[in-house]
């Protein structure tokens, strides 16, 4: 893997893989064609560069893909089935480097280079076995083209240490042909995906893993298997996510603020329970998958679970609260002026400081035990404070 990610878009980063090169004199064959078959599961986009022309021999080169179905299945059991190359198969770039044709068809008319590559695509009479493969690079990659570039210097001695010369002092044209191809290979980048799902960069690295233990232990790596493993971790990896920052959000707003009002408790675990319900959906996992609807149903069980807990912690903390503070009031309004024999000269004196008491206890207390508390202790109280002011009243008198 080539430097650092390159970002495209925010959450959206771009993986170079070099493959070293395939007939290389120090790898087998069989090691040639897992990395290829590696490198097709793991691609959204998938550049193959050749040198001088595509040709027979070119073509002969790329005998590899022959092999990929026998390297690689869609499911367990699934040998000899056809692969389905939109659902997981990458795009395809044939970069031809060294191009010394000129881009015209047998009439001599300008085509295009992905007009070049398709006529090289063509069958062609007597080469059977060139036509398998050249059948086989239609069906696996329907989407396809081509750039060509021109060698990026005319001296041979420059050209053996090319890497060394400044940019400005290669050829014009192949300057040219580079800045185009960078701007071709950017423009159809599209996030890796199996079905319609999009490969985050923890569900890459799973199946980097899974694809290269069955590599590893000669078996053949199963894309739909391998699929279900990165989903499941990623499911399980979303959901703690989304149950992490629905507490964290509760913690922030509702337990270190507690009591509060039952609607403002609501409130605050509405927009917690969207945004853990958002991290979960985020990655865009295939609704109808079982393994996401079972996710999506614990996380609503571990939210509502949450959320009763919140809402216990609230109602102690309120009743907590409003029984302090309605004695506080009580002993610090009324139950001082009982105990003096003749404060209260009448009903009405003790009925205007139990309104202060009852406004105060308002603005000091919230929560589900507000209305509890005022409608039975303090009744309570109120109705002794009465009684007790009319036995006065009446000894007095």
């Amino acid at each position: 893997i080539w430097g650092r990610p390159v970002q495209l878009a925010p959450n959206y980063h771009c993986l170079l893989i070099d493959t070293e090169g395939l007939g290389s004199a120090q790898r087998t064959t069989s090691c040639d064609m897992q990395i290829f078959s590696l490198c097709i599961l793991l691609s959204s986009y998938f550049v193959y560069n050749s040198m001088g022309a595509i040709d027979e021999q070119a073509i002969d080169d790329l005998h590899l893909v022959l092999n990929l179905a026998k390297h690689i299945h869609a499911r367990s059991g699934s040998e000899g089935e056809a692969l389905e190359p939109p659902h997981y198969f990458p795009s395809f770039l044939w970069v031809v480097r060294d191009f010394h044709l000129r881009l015209v068809n047998e009439h001599g008319s300008p085509i295009t280079e992905r007009d070049y590559l398709e006529s090289a695509l063509q069958p062609v009479p007597g080469h059977d076995e060139k036509n398998s493969i050249r059948g086989m690079i239609r069906n696996l990659f329907p989407q396809r083209d081509c750039a060509t570039l021109v060698r990026p210097v005319a001296d041979e001695a420059d050209l053996r240490r090319v890497e060394q010369l400044p940019y400005e002092s290669l050829r014009p044209q192949f300057r040219t042909q580079v800045e185009a191809f960078v701007n071709k290979v950017y423009a159809a980048l599209k996030p890796k995906q199996i079905g319609n799902a999009v490969v985050t960069g923890q569900m890459f690295a799973s199946l980097a893993s899974q694809y290269c233990t069955a590599i590893n232990n000669s078996a053949v790596p199963t894309i739909q298997s391998a699929w279900a493993s990165a989903v499941q971790l990623q499911l399980r990896s979303c959901l703690r996510n989304a149950v992490q920052e629905y507490q964290r959000q509760m913690s922030e707003e509702v337990l270190k603020h507690l009591p509060m009002g039952e609607a403002q408790l609501r409130d605050v675990h509405r927009a917690a329970e969207a945004e853990a319900h958002r991290l979960l959906e985020e990655p865009g996992f295939d609704e109808g998958d079982p393994k996401f609807a079972e996710c999506r149903a614990e996380l609503a069980e571990k939210l509502r679970q949450l959320r009763e807990r919140a809402e216990a912690e609230n109602a102690e903390a309120s009743r907590r609260q409003c029984q302090g503070t309605a004695e506080e009031l009580y002993s610090e309004l009324v139950e001082g002026k009982l105990s003096a024999l003749g404060s209260y000269r009448s009903f009405e004196e003790l009925t205007q400081d139990w309104d202060r008491l009852r406004a105060e206890y308002l603005r000091r207390t919230a929560g589900p035990a507000q209305a509890d508390v005022l409608s039975a202790w303090l009744l309570q109280r109120m109705t002794e404070s009465m009684q007790r002011v009319h036995d006065q009243l009446r000894s007095a008198a």
